[in-house]
């Protein structure tokens, strides 16, 4: 999948051009967007030109409203990965700004088919764009009458009684259901990033984590848990602490992962960690000995879990 991060670039990139398109997000690309980038797909085969998805980095509730901005679902990369695995033949990259914000749905529309020469374009069932979200699917129909292009719009996609949306699965997240996040993200919820430098306390208790940063991504409750560990083509079993370290008075929220069986070297290597369980909520202990007692009976439930959610 081609990743365009401007318009210049994209407008002198004939291959990208005279094919179907959508805008959105895509945080997390779950299966609401799944259901979009698939009909986007089959425009593109109508019009006999590349499916295109056009997206925007950073989120732009960051931009206008920053007190408000949301949790991210995945990281960047992980958004390209998914809508590259979701059959899009390009990504438009857009970085969104105050200047971008500004632009009126008319003229945002001209300089999207200045750039791609799109034929098509897919829009999401709750789909505004432009300033001040001006720009809707009769605005779209209008400018394609004068530009060349035709305009569909997807239905909303429910599950479980409720459309699917980024928010509702970062509420699932945040309250612990995961099973429920499974099943609107169409693949295990999971935080993955590159392990950062620990203190070793985990070492120096028999428990020896790699540890991510999670700022800005959406999270569980603190507290531990049964997961699944895995870095390039390994893969382990293992019980994750997400916290603030109170025994030790950390300031700092961080995951710690412990693997079974293993002692692999991930520092710096990129690890993703998936959620099975939660096992119990976080606390205190007096001193490092109760603490490595507490961790080894986690551990324990964890291994009983997985084997279970096997």
């Amino acid at each position: 999948m081609k990743v365009m991060h401007a318009w210049a670039t994209a407008k002198n990139d004939p291959s990208i051009h005279g094919g179907a398109i959508t805008i959105g997000n895509f945080d997390g690309v779950h299966m609401g967007h799944e259901q979009v980038l698939a009909e986007t797909r089959g425009h593109a085969l109508d019009v006999g030109g590349p499916a295109i998805a056009v997206t925007f980095e950073p989120h732009p509730r960051a931009v206008l409203f920053p007190a408000e901005k949301p949790r991210r679902l995945c990281h960047l990369h992980e958004r390209l990965e998914g809508l590259k695995r979701a059959g899009m033949d390009a990504a438009l990259l857009l970085h969104f700004n105050k200047e971008l914000a500004a632009c009126s749905a008319e003229g945002f529309v001209r300089q999207l088919h200045a750039a791609l020469q799109f034929r098509h374009i897919h829009a999401g069932y709750d789909f505004a764009f432009g300033h001040d979200r001006k720009g809707d699917a009769e605005v779209l129909r209008a400018l394609g009458d004068e530009l060349g292009f035709t305009v569909t719009v997807a239905e909303a996609f429910a599950m479980q009684g409720a459309v699917v949306s980024s928010s509702r699965i970062r509420s699932a997240i945040e309250a612990a259901d995961f099973k429920l996040a499974e099943q609107l993200l169409g693949y295990r919820y999971a935080i993955s990033g590159h392990v950062g430098k620990g203190d070793a306390r985990g070492r120096k208790l028999g428990f020896p984590t790699a540890n991510l940063d999670v700022r800005d991504l959406a999270h569980p409750p603190i507290g531990i848990y049964a997961v699944h560990a895995e870095s390039g083509e390994n893969r382990w079993n293992g019980a994750a602490y997400f916290g603030y370290r109170p025994t030790f008075k950390g300031r700092t929220l961080i995951l710690e992962t412990h693997v079974f069986d293993a002692s692999p070297d991930l520092y710096k290597h990129r690890l993703r960690v998936a959620f099975v369980e939660r096992i119990r909520e976080d606390r205190a202990f007096v001193g490092t000995d109760e603490l490595a007692r507490q961790i080894s009976e986690d551990c324990k439930a964890a291994r009983r879990i997985l084997v279970d959610s096997a």
